[in-house]
C-alpha cells in the first residue's frame, strides 16, 4: 500500500467540507471515536446475560468450567480454537460462571472494534474515519454475536486490528514502524488461537493484495518501464545501486528480514502458549508441567504437539465430508442473512468501492483491499461452511465496513456542502439517505438483538438456540441447587442416561450429556451434583430436588422414556414443561419437564406451567 497515493485518492476527490465549520471536529476523530467505542461498549453490554444459552455456548462453557476445576485441556477441533477456553477460564475463576461472563470476552471485543479505525486514518478522510467506528458500532450482525460466546467476532475484531497496524507500520517508517509491526502480529497470532478459519483471512488478504498489484501494473505502465513500474521508486532506486556494486542497500532489506524473523518468533510463541496441552494430575506433556519441572524433553513435545499435533488434529477434521453440501442452498442462506442485518452496510459498501474507483487521480489501496476482501468471503464462506448459521456474515461484514465507510462519510459531505451553498435539495436529499440508512440499522439491530434474539423467525438466530422464556426458571433452579446438600439433579430416561457420570469431567463427554444442553451448563455453573437412571423405580421415595425427564414423545418413531412414565411418583414437586430449543421437531429434541421440589422453590418463583 502506498501512503502517499492514498492522501491524493482521498483529498483530490470531495475534500472542499472537510476543513470548515462543523467539520472542523472531523480533523481531530479520536474523541468522536471514543464516543462511538463507548456506545457500542453500552450496547453491547446492557443485559448480555438475559438471553438463556444457545447450545453451543453451553457446551463450551461446560467445559470450560470443568477446565478451571480439572486443569486438563487439549485441542478439539470441534471446539475451534482455544482462546477463548483459556481466557473464560480466568474469568470464571475471578467472577464465577455465568451467561454474563462468559460473553463478556466477545462483547468488549465487539464494543472495542471501533478504536479500529483510528488505525486507519492517514489513509480515510476524518469524516470516514468516524463513519467506520459507526458502522462497526451498529451493525445488527456484528452487535448480535458481539453477544453471544462464539470466537467469530474475536477473530474478525483481531484481524482487523492487525490490518490496521500493519498498516500503519508501513505507513509510519523509521523505528516506530517496528513496534506497530510487533502489535500486529500479535493480533493476527490471536487470531488464529481464536478459530481456524484465520487460514481464510490469510487466503482473502493474499487475493487481495495481488489485486492491488494488479493496481501497479495497470495505473504505473507508463513509457519503456513495464512491469518493473509496479514497485516502489526506493526498491528500483536500491537495485539499480547494487547493480553498481553498492552493497551499502543490502542493510534496509537486512534489517526487514530481521524484523520479519523476530515477527515469525512472536507469531509462533503465541500459537504454542495458547495451544500447548494442558495435563495437571494427567499423564502425558503439558505446559505448565515441563515449565514446573524444568524438563527440557517434555516442552519440545508440548511444543511438537501445540504446533504439528493441533495441524494433524484441524485436518484430521476440518479438512474431510464437512464441506460436501450443494453451494447455492448455504449462499441463499447467506445472502438471507446480509438482507436482514447488512444490506444498507453492502449497498454503501458497493457505492463506496466504485466511488473511490472512479473518482480522484487514483483508487485507495485500504478502500480496494476491504472491498476485494469482502467480496471474497461473501461469496466463500457458503463454500466452506458445514451448517448454515449466520455467525459466517460477520467475516464479511467487517471488511465490507470499509468502503461502506467512505459512502455514507460521502452523503454527510454532501449534505453540509449543500447547506453551506444554500442548496436545500441537497440537503433534504442527504438527511433523507442518511434517515434511511439509520433507520433500516437501528430496526434491524432493536429487532434481532434485543426484541427476539431467541425467535425462530429472526434470521440471526441459528437453530440450536433455546428458548429465553425459561430464564428465570433457570436462575430458580441454580438456588435450589446451591441450598441443597448432596445430590442435586436426577436425570431420567435413555436419552439422558450416562453410566458414568464423572466421565463429564474432561471432554469428550458420554451417554445422554449432549440431549442435557443447556440445562447441563447452567447447573455446572450453581456446581451441581448431578445423576441419572434408566429406572422408574429409583424415583420411588427420597430423590433430588430436581428430576429432568422428557416430555410427549408420542410423535417418535422408537419408544422413550418420558416424564408420564415417573409423573406419578412425582407428589410434592411442580412440573415445568420446558423447551430446550426455540423450536419443537416434534420427536424428543426440544420438549423437556422438570420436576422441582416445591419445598425447595423460593415464594416468587414461576407458576407451573409450559415456558417457551
Amino acid at each position: 500500500m502506498s501512503g502517499s497515493d492514498a492522501t491524493q485518492s482521498r483529498t483530490g476527490s470531495f475534500a472542499a467540507s472537510d476543513a470548515t465549520g462543523i467539520l472542523e471536529r472531523f480533523t481531530h476523530p479520536v474523541p468522536l471515536v471514543g464516543l462511538v467505542t463507548v456506545f457500542a461498549l453500552a450496547l453491547r453490554l446492557v443485559g448480555l446475560g438475559t438471553r438463556v444459552a444457545h447450545q453451543d455456548e453451553a457446551r463450551v462453557a461446560y467445559w470450560i468450567a470443568r477446565y478451571v476445576e480439572t486443569g486438563i485441556w487439549s485441542y478439539r477441533p470441534i471446539v475451534h480454537g482455544p482462546f477463548l477456553v483459556h481466557v473464560n477460564s480466568v474469568l470464571f475463576s475471578l467472577f464465577g460462571a455465568s451467561d454474563f461472563t462468559m460473553r463478556l470476552v466477545v462483547a468488549l471485543a465487539g464494543g472495542l472494534l471501533p478504536l479500529s479505525a483510528l488505525l486507519f486514518r492517514r489513509r480515510l478522510r476524518d469524516s470516514e474515519t468516524v463513519a467506520l467506528a459507526l458502522l462497526l458500532a451498529t451493525n445488527p450482525i456484528l452487535l448480535y454475536y458481539s453477544r453471544f460466546m462464539r470466537n467469530d467476532v474475536l477473530l474478525a475484531a483481531a484481524m482487523l486490528f492487525a490490518l490496521g497496524f500493519f498498516v500503519r507500520a508501513y505507513d509510519a517508517g523509521g523505528t516506530r514502524s517496528a513496534g506497530y509491526f510487533f502489535v500486529g502480529v500479535a493480533c493476527f497470532a490471536l487470531g488464529f488461537t481464536m478459530k481456524e478459519n484465520a487460514l481464510l483471512y490469510a487466503a482473502c488478504w493474499g487475493g487481495a493484495a495481488v489485486l492491488l498489484y494488479d493496481h501497479r501494473l495497470f495505473l504505473r505502465r507508463v513509457g519503456n518501464e513495464g512491469v518493473a513500474a509496479a514497485f516502489p521508486d526506493w526498491s528500483r532506486r536500491g537495485a539499480s545501486r547494487l547493480r553498481d556494486g553498492d552493497r551499502s542497500v543490502l542493510r534496509r532489506p537486512l534489517v526487514y528480514l530481521g524484523v520479519g524473523l523476530l515477527g515469525v518468533l512472536e507469531f509462533f510463541t503465541i500459537v504454542v502458549f495458547f495451544y500447548a496441552p494442558r495435563s495437571q494430575g494427567q499423564a502425558g506433556p503439558g505446559l505448565w508441567k515441563a515449565l514446573g519441572r524444568g524438563d527440557a524433553g517434555m516442552f519440545l513435545a508440548v511444543v511438537d504437539e501445540a504446533i504439528f499435533g493441533t495441524w494433524r488434529e484441524f485436518m484430521g477434521s476440518w479438512a474431510g465430508g464437512h464441506q460436501s453440501h450443494p453451494y447455492l442452498p448455504f449462499l441463499e442462506h447467506h445472502l438471507g442473512v446480509i438482507e436482514v442485518g447488512a444490506l444498507a452496510l453492502v449497498v454503501l459498501a458497493v457505492v463506496g468501492f466504485l466511488v473511490d474507483r472512479y473518482s480522484g487521480e487514483r483508487p485507495s489501496d485500504l478502500v480496494s483491499f476491504g472491498f476485494y476482501w469482502g467480496f471474497a468471503s461473501v461469496l466463500g464462506y457458503p463454500l466452506v461452511m458445514d451448517i448454515k448459521a449466520a455467525w459466517a456474515v460477520v467475516h464479511a461484514v467487517v471488511p465490507l465496513a470499509i468502503p461502506a465507510a467512505v459512502a455514507l462519510a460521502l452523503v454527510f459531505r454532501w449534505g453540509w456542502e449543500g447547506h453551506q451553498r444554500d442548496d436545500d435539495l441537497s440537503v433534504v436529499a442527504a438527511v433523507l439517505l442518511l434517515l434511511l440508512v439509520g433507520a433500516q440499522v437501528g430496526t434491524a439491530a432493536y429487532s434481532t438483538t434485543y426484541q427476539h434474539p431467541q425467535s425462530p423467525d429472526n434470521e440471526l438466530v441459528q437453530y440450536a438456540q433455546s428458548s429465553t422464556e425459561m430464564g428465570g426458571l433457570l436462575s430458580d433452579l441454580q438456588d435450589v441447587a446451591r441450598e441443597n446438600e448432596g445430590t442435586d439433579v436426577l436425570y431420567y430416561g435413555e436419552k439422558f442416561y450416562a453410566g458414568n457420570e464423572a466421565g463429564h469431567d474432561v471432554p469428550p463427554a458420554t451417554g445422554g450429556w449432549f440431549a442435557r444442553l443447556p440445562l447441563e451448563w447452567y447447573f455446572e455453573a450453581a456446581d451441581a451434583e448431578v445423576t441419572s437412571t434408566r429406572d422408574p423405580s429409583d424415583l420411588v421415595g427420597e430423590k433430588p430436588p430436581i428430576v429432568v425427564a422428557l416430555g410427549d414423545a408420542s410423535t417418535c418413531n422408537s419408544e422413550e422414556d418420558v416424564a408420564d412414565d415417573v409423573d406419578r411418583y412425582m407428589k410434592g414437586y411442580v412440573r415445568y414443561d420446558v423447551q430446550r430449543f426455540g423450536y419443537d421437531s416434534g420427536c424428543t429434541v426440544s420438549s423437556v419437564v422438570i420436576f422441582v421440589d416445591q419445598d425447595a422453590l423460593p415464594a416468587d418463583a414461576p407458576k407451573p406451567g409450559t415456558f417457551g
